[in-house]
């Protein structure tokens, strides 16, 4: 089978990370957005910005998307594949929807954001353009009934997002260290409010606590005048991976969330993670290899750091748990299921259906 993806990278991805492994793994031809530069692209973008009005409802669309989107329809006019593939449909997906005619092949896409944000895109904006998707994937069970609400329960799939399980692997031997060591990553949807109050609080009680946080630059100030952290930005991705195998947990408390980059690289660092019950994160982390705090519950976070700090075997007793847990989300793993979506909408069946059937097969034949 001839699979097209329509794949896009943002900096704070690590080499080895994001959902474009997916086109790699499943072995389909690429087609990505190219920064431009140049006063040609720039005219292009002014012009092209001036007529446009997708940021109304797409999260980071720009003018190399729509480029890119063209030159996959030119693609498809020329050489057909099976099945297209846009990896991420929340920030990359317009143009195809619109010529959907010209697209002679079926059209997978992959959501990443919690249904919330997307209501005005699908309810006002593209209502009857979405009808052209064959198959919806979303990566956390708490997105399915908002998602068949919008495009039918025989299209929305539950997929989990992957993870790069050689790469990301626990340390042969993790170093000793006197502090309890936690780990912030990352930026979108975190709960800023929450991590500030934890630190602030651990501070004044005069735990032995350490905060590592990995984020931009610009968002700093978010932790003025926390003196028991380290700020990090564009770290590479050994400095990352040595600072999750570093860390007693990751402490990564969110306003919401669907898949997340940075949980599966913990668990699979051996990691566990200290999460928000909140959205898809109780498909990642389970009791065995984490905790999951009420939502915006700072003094139940720090309840629970303090618990680690006195007792450190807690955290030292879901490492070898979260790596078991990273594996079930290896890419092989998730392109088996992807692959089983394709071949469904190829032949014009029900991917739901086709997902449920391959995963009762293997729960009767767990050894496959």
């Amino acid at each position: 089978m001839r699979i097209t993806c329509l794949v896009k990278r943002w900096e704070h991805h690590t080499a080895s990370g994001g959902y474009d492994r997916l086109a790699t793994v499943v072995g389909a031809r690429v087609i990505k957005r190219n920064k431009l530069s140049g006063i040609t692209s720039l005219v292009g973008r002014k012009i092209w910005k001036s007529w446009t009005n997708t940021d109304a409802y797409l999260l980071d669309y720009q003018f190399e998307d729509w480029l890119a989107e063209q030159r996959l329809l030119i693609r498809c006019l020329v050489d057909p594949p099976d099945v297209v593939h846009v990896l991420y449909g929340d920030e990359q997906l317009d143009l195809l929807l619109r010529w959907r005619s010209m697209l002679r092949c079926r059209l997978v896409v992959t959501f990443h954001l919690p249904a919330e944000q997307v209501i005005r895109r699908f309810e006002y904006f593209q209502p009857e353009e979405i009808n052209g998707i064959d198959a919806a994937i979303v990566l956390a069970t708490s997105e399915i009934t908002r998602f068949e609400q919008w495009f039918g329960a025989d299209k929305v799939v539950y997929v989990p997002h992957g993870i790069d399980t050689t790469q990301f692997r626990p340390a042969d031997r993790r170093s000793a260290h006197d502090k309890l060591k936690l780990l912030f990553v990352g930026d979108h949807l975190r709960d800023w409010d929450v991590a500030h109050r934890v630190i602030d609080e651990v501070h004044r009680n005069h735990l032995d606590v350490h905060f590592d946080v990995v984020t931009r630059s610009d968002l700093f100030p978010f932790f003025t005048g926390c003196s028991n952290i380290t700020l990090y930005c564009q770290v590479t991705e050994p400095e990352l991976i040595e600072l999750y195998r570093g860390a007693d947990a990751l402490f990564l408390p969110v306003e919401n969330a669907t898949a997340n980059n940075s949980v599966l690289e913990a668990l699979a660092c051996g990691t566990p993670v200290i999460g928000t019950d909140v959205g898809g994160m109780p498909d990642y982390i389970t009791p065995d290899c984490g905790w999951l705090i009420p939502k915006a519950d700072a003094t139940s976070a720090f309840e629970l750091v303090k618990q680690l700090c006195v007792h450190r075997e807690l955290a030292r007793s879901r490492r070898e748990k979260a790596r078991a847990q990273a594996l079930k989300f290896e890419w092989q793993r998730i392109a088996e299921r992807v692959s089983v979506v394709y071949s469904a909408v190829q032949a014009g069946q029900s991917p739901s259906a086709a997902v449920k059937e391959f995963e009762l097969a293997a729960v009767r034949s767990p050894a496959t």
